[in-house]
């Protein structure tokens, strides 16, 4: 049985904390609560608490001072942190002072909760009997595997990768017999694969497949051995093997902890793909394959946002809007408005997020966009047509490796362009990521009953900063920009035949009939009811 001792200055939160706690049947004991740290001192003394649960924010003495003070008096057990969303300087310090991890107090669950102090039971079990630590003691160790088994392992990873690889392009396994390792080395071995990838700013940590099995080997608490083995550049291949009788892991969980601690350990901001464990060889080459068929969606934003499930694998084709927005990008370029350049950028954002939105292969759209560059180029009105060179910037397509780096490659061409032919841009090409997704917004809710305080909260900034920023790069307001899309919608409405005036007032969102008919005479200087007659 463990002690647990919770403290924070709020009781309510006290409350709240110890009723989570499955106490029965936990093999924790409750020893008592404190309001700050001075107290909990104390308490810890007199009880011998064994877990302690506090708050970072208090009076007298917060909790990275509490931690101190119990590392500092020898205190042997786990401690865990609870904060706000605005802690993270405090919890990236409590946890390098010692503490085990760190949960919101907004998103507390039980469920979450008793996973984490189980977690800490077993890590206090090993140490109290006696057990070493898993620790890396050199590159390329296995945590809790010696280090001729590690070598076979990792040799055992690499070749399970390569294979994946080969049967992700179409391939067949084809390992000679030589090659095709055994890499469960105990029978009855259940191994978890993710996938993890960090950006190219993120070069600066250095040896992250070390960093990546010491957080591993302090996460998957009760796992027989981690190991990270690198397999491209910035990219890596992660293992956990698990007795099959111990208890199942999350992967959806743990690889959302695993960005979490990366972030608060090394700030580095890495992006992992999870599978389903496999029990066997061939189990575990199909969960690579699986991983490898979703990881090129870490090319989007979207989707680097929270760990990338390996059922979500890469669409090889558009689907409709896709194929809308690729016409669009084209119809810019070459169509009668062949000099709105700013219009060519807007179409080609428009391709990117419908590439995102159907899961589209990052080859697929790079073909994509590419033809509508030289589409572009070719057929812009430019005066010094010569001077601008569309293979650097195709090169620049095909070597990126985010979507943002296409939206900036698509933003500085179309400044490029308005200088050779002598356009004045009066607003860059939405360079805001926050004003474009406002533009998006609109046009997919258009038909809503739509707040500024709704789209601001969508695209996470204030009213009056996203207000000011969106007057500043598009030129008008966005209820000017609300009110131009629903008109233009209402009147593709009118002109089909299928709808009375009524009827498309409605169906652009506006339900008062005479505020409707004075902004259609407003936009195209005609009545509805004369579009409906034509």
């Amino acid at each position: 049985m463990y002690k647990v001792l919770i403290i924070d200055d709020e009781i309510i939160v006290r409350q709240a904390v110890k009723s989570l706690i499955h106490w029965d049947d936990s093999g924790l004991v409750y020893a008592g609560a404190a309001s700050n740290g001075k107290n909990a001192i104390e308490m810890l003394n007199r009880t011998g608490a064994d877990i302690v649960i506090t708050d970072i924010k208090m009076p007298e003495m917060d909790g990275i001072e509490l931690i101190k003070r119990m590392k500092a008096e020898g205190f042997d057990g786990e401690t865990l942190v609870l904060s706000n969303y605005n802690d993270f300087e405090l919890v990236r310090e409590a946890l390098k002072q010692g503490a085990y991890d760190y949960l919101l107090k907004l998103t507390l669950k039980t469920e979450s909760f008793m996973k984490v102090l189980g977690e800490m039971k077993d890590r206090l079990d090993k140490r109290r009997s006696g057990q070493p630590k898993r620790i890396v003691e050199a590159p390329g160790l296995i945590s809790g595997a010696p280090q001729n088994d590690a070598r076979a392992i990792r040799a055992s990873l690499a070749v399970l990768d390569r294979e994946a690889e080969t049967l992700a392009s179409g391939g067949d396994r084809g390992n000679s017999r030589e090659e095709r390792m055994d890499c469960f080395p105990e029978k009855g071995s259940c191994i978890y694969p993710f996938i993890v990838r960090m950006p190219k700013e993120q070069q600066r940590v250095r040896n992250l497949d070390q960093s990546l099995e010491t957080l591993a080997s302090a996460l998957f608490t009760g796992s027989s051995w981690t190991y990270a083995v690198q397999t491209a550049e910035l990219r890596y291949f992660l293992a956990v093997a698990y007795p099959k009788a111990a208890s199942v892991i999350d992967p959806r969980d743990s690889a959302d902890r695993l960005i979490s601690l990366a972030a608060m350990y090394h700030g580095a901001s890495i992006h992992v793909v999870y599978a389903a464990p496999a029990s066997n060889r061939d189990e575990l080459v199909n969960e690579l394959h699986r991983l490898r068929g979703a990881e090129p969606l870490l090319f989007y934003k979207a989707y680097r946002e929270a760990a990338l499930p390996s059922d979500r694998p890469a669409a090889t084709g558009g689907n409709e809007e896709f194929r809308k927005a690729e016409a669009l990008l084209h119809d810019t370029a070459s169509g009668p408005a062949q000099a709105d350049i700013e219009g060519w950028a807007y179409a080609a954002y428009r391709l990117m997020d419908a590439a995102a939105a159907c899961r589209l292969h990052p080859f697929a759209l790079k073909r994509a966009l590419n033809g509508g560059i030289w589409s572009a180029v070719n057929a812009a009105e430019l005066r010094r047509r010569e001077e601008l060179n569309t293979s650097p910037w195709l090169e620049r397509v095909e070597d990126a490796g985010a979507d943002q780096e296409l939206k900036q490659a698509v933003s500085e061409l179309a400044a490029e362009m308005a200088v050779l032919a002598d356009k004045d841009m009066t607003s860059s090409p939405l360079l805001r990521e926050e004003v474009r997704e406002a533009l998006l917004y609109l046009e997919a809710h258009y038909a809503d009953r739509v707040s500024i305080a709704g789209v601001a909260a969508h695209v996470g900034l204030s009213e009056p900063y996203l207000c000011q920023l969106f007057k500043a790069e598009t030129g008008r307001s966005m209820v000017s920009q609300l009110n131009e899309i629903r008109m233009e919608k209402a009147y593709e409405l009118l002109a089909s035949g299928r709808y009375l005036v009524k009827q498309a007032s409605l169906e652009v969102g506006i339900h008062d009939p005479f505020y409707f008919n004075r902004l259609f005479k407003k936009r195209f200087g005609i009545s509805p009811k004369k579009v409906k007659q034509q």
